[in-house]
C-alpha cells in the first residue's frame, strides 16, 4: 500500500469516526465536510469516492481491519454523503450500486468478488429500501428505480445460489413491510403524498412474490400482501388514482409465463381462493357485498364503480386466465372458492352494459375467460362442475358474448370474438399468451360442439360454418385472422372435421370448407398465409389416423404438400397449350 493509499485509507477512518459526533458537535460536522473535500479531490471527485466505498460494502467487518472502513461501516459513510449531499451523490450512489449489484450478482455467474465474501447485511437492504420513500424519490424516479432493480437482483441471486430457500428475499420483504408500516402512520394528508412510495413499495414486493412459491407464501403468511389488498379493495375509496394503481400491481400476480413466471401454486390458491381479494373486486363491480362477508345470493346487483369498476373487471377477467391454467393442480377445496367466484362474476356480467368499442372489448374477454374457466371444470371430474354447467348453458350471456349482428361494421370486434371462441375451444393453441401446465384439461368434444351450436343460435340459427367461412373471406384482414382462429381450433377435433366438410350451402359455387381452403387466392397478405397454413398443418396433425378417409385422395395430396413445403407453397395452375 503506497503513502497516498494510506492517506486515503486513514482519511476515510477518520470520517467515519467523526459520524456519531455530527449532531452534537459542529466542530466535527466541519472537520468531516473538509475530509470529504480532500477525499474527493484526490479520488478525482464523488465517482471516485463512491467506487472506493463500494468494494468494501461487501466485506465483513472484523478485528484485524479495526482502523479500516468496510462491511456496514463503509455503508455509513456512503449513507451520511447521500443524506448530507443529496444533490451531488443520490443518484450517482444509487446507479453506481446498482451497476455494481447487477454485474457482480447476476445470477448462476460469479463475480468479481470471491463468493464466500459477500455479506448482504441487513443495514444495506435497508438503506437501499429507503430509497424508494425517500424525499427525492418523487422527482427523481430513476433513484427508486435504481433501488428497486438492486434489490430485487440481489433475492434473484440469493435463490439461485442457495437452492432457492429466498433467505435475501425474505429480508427484503421484512424491511419493506416495516417501512409501509411508517408511511401508513403517517397523517391523511401525508399519507396521500407518500402514495407513490406506497406503490413503489408494493411495486417491489409483487416482483419479489413472482420469484417463486416461498416468497409468495412469506408475503402472505407476513400480512403483507394484505396492505396491497387494504389499498386496493377498500370501497369505497377516497382515493381512487392510488387504488387503480393498486390494482394494476395486483393485476401482474395473474401473468403466466412458463420460462419466467409459472404459475406456482401458492399463487394460484391466492388468485382463486382468496375471500378478500374476491369480495373487494366483486363489490367494485356492483355486488352489495364487504370484504368481511359475500353478498346474498338473492340480492339485487348495484352498479359498478364507476371509476375503478373497468379496472376490476379487466384482474377478474386475467384471475379466470389463471384458473384455466391451473385447472387440475389446485386442490379441491380451491376450486370450490374458484366456483363461487365465477358464479358471482357471472351475475356482474349480466349488469355490465358496455358502452364504446374498448368496453366491449373487455367485455368480450371477460365473458370469454369466464366461460373457458368453466369449460375445463365441466370436462373434469370435479365435484363442482355443476356451477360451470349452468354458466355453460346462460344463453343470455353467450349470446351477448358470439353475437355478430351488432359487429357488422366493427371488424376487430368480430375477430375478437372469433378469437376468443377460439381459445376456448382449445386453449393450448394459444401456450404464448397463457401458459398451461402439462396436466390442464382439455374441453370436452361435447362442449366444444355445444359451443360451435350456441354461436349458431346467437347468430339468428345461421350456419356456425357458413358464419366463419364468410368472415374468412372478409376484405378485413383482422376479421379474417379472427376466423382462420376458430377454424384452426375447430380442425383440431376430428369430430369437428366431419361438420366442417359436411357444410354445403347449396349454391354449387364452391363456398364449402374445402373449396375454400384449397382456393390459396383468397389470402394475399403474410399473416393471413401463415395462419391459412397452420390450418393445415393443424388438421393434418392431429387427425392422422381418419382425415384420409374422409378427404378426396387429391385434396389430401394437395395439403400434404402444403404442409411439407411452407405457408408461402403456392400449387402451381395447370394450362394446356392451345393447338390449331
Amino acid at each position: 500500500m503506497t503513502t497516498t493509499d494510506n492517506d486515503v485509507e486513514n482519511a476515510f477512518f477518520s470520517l467515519f469516526s467523526t459520524l456519531n459526533k455530527l449532531k452534537t458537535s459542529s466542530a466535527a460536522a466541519s472537520d468531516a465536510a473538509a475530509t470529504i473535500q480532500s477525499l474527493e479531490g484526490k479520488l478525482e471527485g464523488p465517482i471516485g469516492v463512491i467506487q472506493f466505498l463500494l468494494h468494501r460494502l461487501w466485506l465483513v467487518a472484523d478485528d484485524e481491519s479495526q482502523n479500516v472502513v468496510q462491511g456496514d461501516n463503509a455503508l455509513s459513510v456512503l449513507v451520511h454523503l447521500v443524506e448530507s449531499r443529496p444533490t451531488k451523490y443520490m443518484a450517482l450512489t444509487s446507479s453506481t450500486v446498482r451497476r455494481d449489484i447487477e454485474r457482480n450478482f447476476t445470477t448462476l455467474r460469479v463475480g468479481s468478488y470471491d463468493e464466500t465474501s459477500r455479506e448482504v447485511s441487513a443495514a444495506l437492504i435497508m438503506a437501499l429500501a429507503k430509497l424508494l420513500i425517500g424525499p427525492n424519490s418523487d422527482n427523481q424516479v430513476g433513484i427508486a428505480t435504481d433501488a428497486s432493480a438492486s434489490l430485487l437482483t440481489l433475492c434473484r441471486w440469493d435463490r439461485d445460489q442457495n437452492n432457492h430457500c429466498s433467505t435475501i428475499a425474505k429480508r427484503v420483504l421484512s424491511t419493506i413491510d416495516t417501512l409501509w408500516n411508517h408511511l401508513r402512520q403517517q397523517g391523511e394528508q401525508q399519507k396521500r403524498k407518500l402514495s407513490c412510495s406506497q406503490i413503489r413499495i408494493s411495486a417491489l414486493m409483487i416482483d419479489i412474490c413472482l420469484l417463486g412459491g416461498e416468497e409468495m407464501a412469506f408475503s402472505l403468511s407476513k400480512c403483507i400482501m394484505d396492505k396491497l389488498l387494504h389499498i386496493a379493495l377498500d370501497h369505497p375509496n377516497d382515493d381512487p388514482l392510488l387504488q387503480v394503481s393498486a390494482l394494476d400491481q395486483l393485476e401482474r400476480l395473474t401473468v403466466h409465463d412458463d420460462s419466467k413466471y409459472p404459475v406456482t401454486l401458492e399463487r394460484a390458491d391466492f388468485l382463486l381462493a382468496n375471500d378478500i381479494l374476491r369480495r373487494g373486486l366483486l363489490c367494485l363491480v356492483g355486488s352489495t357485498g364487504d370484504l368481511s362477508m359475500d353478498a346474498n345470493g338473492d340480492e339485487e346487483w348495484g352498479e359498478a364503480d364507476p371509476i375503478n369498476g373497468g379496472a376490476a373487471l379487466r384482474l377478474l377477467t386475467e384471475i379466470c386466465r389463471v384458473g384455466v391454467a391451473s385447472s387440475v393442480s389446485v386442490s379441491e377445496a380451491t376450486r370450490h372458492k374458484f366456483q363461487l367466484l365465477l358464479s358471482s362474476f357471472q351475475k356482474a356480467l349480466h349488469h355490465f352494459h358496455p358502452q364504446g368499442e374498448l368496453e366491449r372489448l373487455s367485455y368480450i374477454h371477460a365473458v370469454s375467460s369466464v366461460v373457458a374457466s368453466c369449460a375445463m371444470v365441466a370436462s373434469s371430474s370435479s365435484s363442482v362442475a355443476h356451477v360451470a354447467n349452468t354458466i355453460l348453458s346462460d344463453t343470455t350471456l353467450l349470446h351477448e358474448w358470439l353475437s355478430l349482428h351488432s359487429r357488422v361494421s366493427q371488424p376487430i370486434l368480430k375477430s375478437t370474438v372469433l378469437s376468443s371462441l377460439s381459445q376456448v375451444m382449445e386453449p393450448t393453441m394459444w401456450k404464448d399468451e397463457i401458459f398451461l401446465s402439462k396436466n390442464t384439461t382439455r374441453p370436452s368434444d361435447n362442449i366444444v360442439l355445444q359451443l360451435y351450436q350456441d354461436f349458431s343460435h346467437a347468430n339468428n340459427e345461421r350456419n356456425s360454418a357458413e358464419l366463419i367461412l364468410a368472415s374468412a373471406r372478409s376484405p378485413f384482414v383482422e376479421e379474417r385472422l379472427g376466423a382462420y382462429n376458430i377454424l384452426r381450433a375447430l380442425v383440431s377435433r376430428g369430430v369437428c372435421v366431419r361438420l366442417l366438410l359436411l357444410y354445403d350451402d347449396g349454391s354449387g359455387n364452391g363456398t364449402g370448407f374445402l373449396d375454400w381452403l384449397l382456393n390459396q387466392d383468397l389470402e394475399c397478405t403474410i399473416e393471413g398465409k401463415k395462419a391459412k397454413y397452420q390450418i393445415v398443418d393443424t388438421m393434418l396433425s392431429q387427425n392422422s389416423d381418419l382425415i384420409g378417409g374422409l378427404l378426396p385422395a387429391n385434396a389430401l395430396r394437395q395439403l400434404e404438400e402444403w404442409r411439407r413445403k411452407g405457408p408461402h407453397f403456392v400449387n402451381a395452375a395447370q394450362f394446356e397449350m392451345a393447338t390449331e
